[in-house]
């Protein structure tokens, strides 16, 4: 592999802002949501959910140089994970702060969406910098302490839709360095955003950080047949496997996965040490449910 494409593959650990008072919250017609019509939503539970994992994917290892534009050495690399799409007129390295296991605050030497910045992705920023070491001192907490603001989905997402101020909001999910990678969301894709040529329905995955294949000789074209997706069936559920696989070869985190059934997918898996991290390290049997906006 030429060094500048393995570069581009770490470089996301894919396969790698600022307080208003709340406005009126105002319901849509998902449960549990609110509309996006430029309205901010106060800061709950549910808002807090918003920051879903960090992924801490590499450990001084990615030069700060050629990232960054600053001198620094070899830096960390850790994937923050939301349940929206960013805004990334927003998106700045002063709206993180990374919490290590002995107190100390880090900022990030700078942040990016790419390349997981096509429309329907935008879920995954990679902070850049140094937030700990993996055996003595991990990274613990990932806080959001500036303005950083989430955007309306596309037409063809599956997921509600809400503009939400996040600042405040923290995460504790912050997976260490020699674990594998994990899926952390899923919704149905349909009209420009879905890229597969053939079946009825196109579920999109992301992972929580990069994956390319562990088995040798796979390509990321035959990682279709370790997923499964599930529909229900009077409470049963009912499995299928993708007849193949889209948006692959890209270096992000992001799949789209193409079934020939009508049936209703709720559900994905995917079978353990089929997929692996820039670290090298496996995944773990994995399952997520995909969202829809009636949930």
């Amino acid at each position: 592999m030429k060094p500048v494409l393995r570069l581009s593959i770490i470089i996301l650990l894919f396969s790698c802002n600022k307080n208003e008072a709340p406005q009126e919250q105002v319901k849509n017609d998902c449960t549990g949501e609110y509309t996006t019509a430029g309205i901010l939503v106060e800061i709950d539970e549910e808002i807090q959910d918003t920051l879903v994992s960090a992924f801490f994917g590499l450990d001084n290892a990615l030069p700060s140089l050629l990232l960054c534009n600053q001198q620094g050495g070899l830096i960390d690399g850790m994937p923050v994970n939301f349940k929206f799409p960013l805004d990334a007129s927003s998106l700045s390295e002063t709206d993180f702060e990374v919490l290590d296991s002995l107190g100390n605050i880090h900022t990030p030497m700078c942040v990016s969406l790419a390349p997981a910045n096509e429309n329907g992705e935008n879920r995954t920023v990679l902070l850049l910098g140094e937030f700990g070491t993996a055996v003595t001192n991990p990274p613990v907490e990932v806080r959001v302490v500036g303005d950083l603001f989430t955007t309306d989905t596309f037409s063809g997402e599956s997921v509600c839709s809400a503009i939400i101020n996040l600042n405040g909001i923290t995460t504790t999910n912050v997976i260490p360095l020699a674990d594998g990678p994990s899926l952390f969301f899923a919704q149905r894709i349909d009209g420009n955003l879905n890229e597969c040529n053939s079946g009825t329905q196109t579920i999109q995955v992301a992972w929580n950080g990069g994956v390319t294949p562990y088995i040798s000789g796979d390509t990321e074209s035959d990682l279709f047949q370790y997923y499964v997706g599930y529909s229900d069936c009077s409470g049963v559920l009912i499995p299928h496997v993708p007849i193949s696989i889209a948006d692959i070869d890209d270096n992000d985190n992001f799949h789209q996965l193409c079934f020939s059934t009508s049936d209703e997918i709720l559900k994905i898996s995917m079978m353990a040490n089929t997929v692996e991290d820039p670290n090298h390290d496996p995944n773990l049997y994995s399952e997520i449910d995909v969202s829809y906006c009636t949930d």
